[in-house]
């Protein structure tokens, strides 16, 4: 199957978009049709990495106690003279980052399972909003504007916490999934109760292109 550079660069973004759609809610059987045929495409292209394709993992980020510190350089002359737009940048300040970051990793196929728990739960509309989701999103990373604006509507824990507690049946269900989904469950409810704003980090696979 010969597929062009733009086709490459396009699904580059294309997958990463319809992944994290797929950590907050169900695919259209048009989109799932769309992503199934980009990933056979990179299937065939790198035969001996299939089993990456679902199985990438996903970081659940916990953060608490951060505020935004403008780094945004000092216009340059050619800026100036050119009335370029000197564009904002930030940087997230922990009060202690050693205590105020706490990472949780699972594979991407066990986040799904978790979405379609939730659903069953009935948080099915709650759900995104309860647990951003985004792709190499790092705290410690540069952020623009729009970054910026994105950690900052991250939902009340309070209300994370609220909704688990409103949920039907969650720690039955949670139990039929076995083991590791009540320690998942355990642990966002734990950091909700202790003031962590959490997201959710896809880590898209990485195709060389």
């Amino acid at each position: 199957m010969s597929v062009s550079r733009e086709e490459w660069r396009r699904m580059a973004t294309r997958v990463p978009e319809l992944r994290k759609k797929e950590l907050r809610s169900k695919l259209t059987a048009a989109e799932r049709q769309e992503l199934e045929q980009m990933l056979a495409m990179k299937a065939e292209r790198y035969p001996n990495r299939t089993g990456e394709q679902y199985a990438d993992n996903v970081r659940l980020t916990a953060i608490r106690n951060m505020t935004f510190i403008d780094v945004t350089r000092k216009a340059s002359l050619f800026q100036k003279l050119m009335k370029q737009e000197n564009l904002k940048e930030y940087r997230i300040q922990l009060l202690n980052e050693e205590e105020d970051v706490i990472y949780y990793t699972f594979h991407f196929t066990f986040a799904l399972e978790m979405r379609q728990l939730m659903e069953d739960v009935g948080l099915g509309l709650d759900w995104p909003k309860m647990l951003p989701v985004d792709d190499a999103m790092n705290y410690t990373d540069p952020l623009d504007e729009e970054d910026k604006e994105w950690f900052e509507a991250f939902p009340d824990p309070a209300w994370c916490v609220a909704k688990l507690q409103e949920a039907r049946n969650l720690e039955e269900q949670a139990v039929a999934h076995g083991e590791e989904m009540v320690m998942a469950i355990r642990w966002l409810k734990t950091h909700w109760e202790k003031g962590y704003q959490i997201y959710a980090d896809i880590d898209p696979w990485d195709d060389d292109e």
